[in-house]
């Protein structure tokens, strides 16, 4: 027994991570079992004829002749039984169909009518087809399908059909009789059937395979915490990415739109490069998919993407499209490293599945580098950069098309580098230690000016460290991310968000022309938010465009009254603050009650993205993942920050959270009851900076700092499974 113990004891980080590996692939069994497994019928349907106000009743044979344009796998009738006594149908009913053009059987199906509901109201019943039938060219076909029933007692069959004319339809017969009108006809064109298990099995197999490398990591002092965080980073990206692909993050159609225009005009020799584009997209003429570009992902979204992950592009080589599809902004700035990856894909002539993903990974890649990076040089709180840079919703922005992905990566980087600049171990700086942190602070103001504050973090550098040039190093970088952000069209959208009192001048000087066409996009009046309030004062032109997606959320959360243009053009602006400061106190506060909740779920990862209906995971796991937040900030370091540094880094923090609540106010209407737009992932540029902010008597005696990110690993596996449950709920 002793040598027993002795060889477990030697072994026990094999042998945990064999106990954490077994768990896991346990949990992921119970979860196939009881709720994939059985959802290989979930099928897909379309009304080839919905309408039905007779029914015929089938004494022999039914024949109707109709077109389709679409593959049919299974088919549905709308049946009433017509009982004898207490008997209702019983036999054989038989299906067969047939190519109306040329005579041939496709297929066949036979099913007992004992199984037929008997009912007030008549139900479709799906019949399948022996095998399916596809359309082996795009266009419409000819079928004729016949229902012959072969009773065994006198109960009867009927059948619903309209009297009426249907396009569709081309012929009805019924016992041999010619009938004006057609049957009414439910087609299944798709069924998941048995890629729903194995995509199952993918993800949790690159699950077990990520808490395997995850515990090694873990366990092993030789791998240091931001390679560790690097790591984990882009595993857990492509497991993110796999199950919320393209189009699913917030608004990411029109960053899409984005990235694929400023790769366009590098790849087709005749366009300027980064020419804005606002109101209109530039693609690949075959970039066009509606099944992908649907943002509410189903099961079937997964399917056509795994079958068209590898296809290729046959468009002439630099030829290009213009779509009718907006965009975000008319700067390109934070959109070059997704359009560098989406210009790999057009030159390696990728189809547009391919190439979507392309540029979504290298956005992921960039943000893994960069969070890496800022966990290396922050010289405290590492562990608050590693598990924010994990959180669920991080990692969904991180993995997307968004702007919010590089913006997150710079941010991080500037905060830790400026703090390792002034409590670093480095005494001197030399001119090369600044220009990273320059470009970073350069980038980031002119994408999203409420984060401007942040670059107040550069006075917490000792003058000793600068030396005799500190003041004018300091003020003359403050004083060019100023300038960088009023050369920007983001300077005339601040001035005219809070001083016009007209909404609609500044959608218009958003968009430049088509600020109306966006709205009537939308459906809503030119005055209505953009999906980020919080930059509608810093970024640009088409935060217009924006609002085509953003605002169906926006008014769920806010559930304002009935709108008109002259009720929605008179907002919260800031002469409007200043003279109504109840009202607006009263804004906030009821935003705060009403919807709270959302503001913390949007921050961690509980509500990813925001379209009707949303991917919401257990609070369960957003608990969890505050408790790992909370344990992280209260880990101990080799020395604390001085008073005056936290402050500032609290203040910092503060005021831009707070430009990014006055920002969605200034978008609000003033007959709504709570902010427009508000979401909790406009904290996250901050939040390591908001937890820097610690008590010294808030320390943890122990650093268990790996632990914590082991625990985050483990967490996001269990919201991906969440969320590919809530995906396939649908």
């Amino acid at each position: 027994m002793e040598k027993f113990l002795t060889q477990c004891k030697r072994h026990r980080r094999l042998l945990g991570g064999a106990a954490i590996l077994l768990a896991a692939f346990f949990a992921f069994a119970c979860v196939w079992l009881t709720q994939v497994r059985g959802n290989g019928e979930k099928s897909r349907s379309w009304m080839i004829n919905d309408q039905f106000s007779e029914f015929a009743l089938i004494e022999d044979t039914v024949t109707q002749d109709f077109v389709c344009d679409r593959d049919l796998l299974h088919m549905g009738f709308a049946f009433r039984v017509q009982k004898a006594g207490d008997e209702g149908p019983a036999g054989v009913l038989e299906l067969t169909l047939t190519d109306l053009d040329t005579g041939e059987v496709l297929a066949t199906s036979q099913g007992d009518m004992s199984n037929i509901l008997d009912t007030t109201e008549a139900y479709y019943t799906t019949l399948g087809l022996s095998q399916p039938v596809e359309l082996t060219e795009a266009g419409q076909r000819h079928y004729r399908v016949t229902l012959t029933a072969h009773y065994t007692g006198e109960g009867r069959l009927l059948i619903g059909y309209t009297p009426q004319p249907n396009q569709a339809g081309l012929g009805l017969t019924v016992n041999g009789q010619t009938v004006e009108g057609m049957l009414a006809i439910l087609g299944v064109y798709a069924q998941i059937g048995g890629f729903l298990t194995k995509f199952y099995w993918v993800i949790a197999l690159l699950a077990l395979i990520l808490i395997g490398a995850g515990w090694w990591m873990f366990t092993s002092k030789k791998v240091p915490l931001h390679r560790m965080v690097f790591c984990l980073v882009l595993g857990l990206g492509l497991l993110f990415n796999m199950v919320l692909p393209p189009y699913a993050a917030p608004d990411e159609q029109f960053h899409i739109n984005q990235s694929f225009t400023l790769a366009s005009t590098i790849y087709d020799p005749h366009l300027p490069v980064a020419q804005s584009h606002i109101h209109s997209t530039l693609r690949r003429p075959s970039d066009v998919d509606p099944i992908v570009q649907d943002a509410e992902t189903n099961v079937f979204t997964w399917q056509h993407i795994a079958k068209n992950l590898f296809t290729t592009n046959h468009d002439p080589f630099t030829a290009t499209h213009d779509f009718d599809e907006y965009q975000v902004d008319s700067s390109y700035t934070m959109y070059w490293v997704s359009a560098l990856g989406v210009l790999a894909g057009f030159l390696l002539r990728l189809g547009f599945v391919p190439t979507l993903f392309l540029g979504r990974l290298t956005n992921l890649v960039f943000f893994a580098f960069l969070s890496a990076w800022a966990v290396k040089k922050a010289p405290v709180a590492k562990g608050v950069f590693a598990t924010v840079a994990l959180l669920p919703m991080t990692l969904h922005l991180a993995v997307s098309y968004s702007r919010d992905s590089n913006l997150l990566a710079l941010t991080f980087l500037f905060t830790a580098l400026v703090l390792d600049l002034a409590f670093g171990p480095k005494e001197t700086l030399t001119w090369k230690q600044l220009i990273v942190p320059a470009l970073a602070g350069l980038l980031i103001v002119p994408s999203k000016v409420v984060y401007f504050p942040l670059m107040a973090l550069v006075f917490l550098i000792p003058a000793v460290r600068l030396g005799r040039w500190s003041k004018a190093i300091k003020g003359g970088f403050v004083g060019l991310c100023l300038l960088a952000f009023l050369l920007g069209s983001g300077g005339q959208v601040l001035l005219g968000s809070f001083f016009s009192g007209t909404p609609e001048t500044t959608a218009s000087s958003q968009a430049a022309e088509p600020a109306g066409e966006a709205a009537e996009a939308a459906s809503a009046t030119a005055s209505q938010p953009a999906e980020s309030a919080a930059a509608s004062a810093d970024s640009a032109p088409a935060q217009a465009a924006e609002t085509a997606e953003s605002a169906p959320a926006a008014q769920e959360q806010a559930a304002p009254q009935p709108s008109t243009p002259e009720a929605d053009s008179i907002c919260y602006t800031l002469p409007y603050i200043l003279s109504h400061p109840l009202d607006t106190f009263q804004l906030v506060i009821r935003s705060v009650v009403e919807y709270g909740d959302h503001y913390v779920k949007s921050l961690i990862g509980g509500s990813l993205s925001y379209f009707d209906p949303g991917v919401e995971t257990a609070w369960t796991w957003v608990a969890l993942l505050l408790c790992v937040l909370l344990l992280a900030w209260m880990q101990p370091a080799q020395w604390e920050l001085p008073v005056a540094a936290k402050t500032l880094c609290l203040l910092a923090a503060l005021a831009c959270c707070g430009l990014a609540v006055l920002g969605c106010v200034s978008w609000t209407p003033t007959y709504y009851t709570t902010i427009y737009g508000l979401q909790g992932r406009y904290f996250l540029p901050v939040l390591p900076l908001l937890l820097l902010a610690r008590p010294a008597s808030f320390t943890l005696k122990q650093d268990c700092t790996r632990g914590l990110v082991f625990s985050t690993l483990l967490l996001d596996v269990c919201v991906v499974a969440n969320v590919f449950l809530v995906i396939l709920a649908r």
